[in-house]
C-alpha cells in the first residue's frame, strides 16, 4: 500500500461465517455510539457558583450494518439464515440455529486489491431481511437485503 493512500468505498467486501461467496451490492451503517452521562447539563454547583459539568461513558450503543446483496439462481441462504435465526411467528418456541450467533468482517482493499481496512463484528444475526421490488420493465438486479444486529464491532485494521 502507497503511504497516504486514500480508499476508495467501492473496493470492499464482506464475509460472513458460512456466507462468504455472495456477491455484495452495498454496504452501510457502521457505527458505535458512547452513551453518556453528565454531559448536557450541569449536574451541580461549587464554591462560587461555578458549574459542575463532566462527561461520563455509561455504556455503548450499537447501530446495525445493512447488506445489500445481488440475488443468484437457487441460493437461499439468506432467508433461510434469517428464518433459522428467529422462532416461528405462528408457533413461537425455540429458533432452528439454537441462538447460535455468527461473526463477520466488512473489508476495504487498497489500489493494489490488498486488505487495508477491517471491521470485525461479533454476535451477529439477521434482524431483517426484505428482496428488492420487482416491477416488470425494470433494469435492475434482484437484491436481497439483511439488516444486522451484533455485539461488538471493532476496527482491527
Amino acid at each position: 500500500m502507497a503511504k497516504g493512500e486514500v480508499l476508495a468505498c467501492s473496493k470492499f467486501y464482506v464475509e460472513i461465517d458460512g456466507l462468504s461467496d455472495l456477491i455484495v451490492k452495498k454496504v452501510s451503517g457502521i457505527s458505535i455510539e458512547l452513551q453518556t452521562a453528565g454531559d448536557q447539563n450541569p449536574f451541580g454547583v461549587t464554591k462560587g457558583g461555578k458549574s459542575a459539568i463532566q462527561a461520563t461513558v455509561t455504556g455503548v450503543s450499537n447501530g446495525t450494518v445493512t447488506v445489500e446483496y445481488v440475488s443468484t439462481v437457487q441460493d437461499d441462504r439468506l432467508i433461510k439464515w434469517y428464518t433459522d435465526s428467529h422462532s416461528q411467528p405462528t408457533t413461537g418456541g425455540g429458533t432452528t440455529n439454537k441462538g447460535v450467533l455468527k461473526t463477520a468482517s466488512i473489508i476495504l482493499y487498497n489500489q493494489g486489491g490488498e486488505e487495508a481496512a477491517r471491521w470485525n463484528l461479533t454476535g451477529v444475526m439477521p434482524k431483517t431481511y426484505k428482496s428488492s421490488q420487482l416491477e416488470a420493465g425494470t433494469t435492475e438486479l434482484a437484491t436481497e437485503t439483511v439488516e444486522l444486529a451484533f455485539h461488538s464491532i471493532r476496527r482491527i485494521k
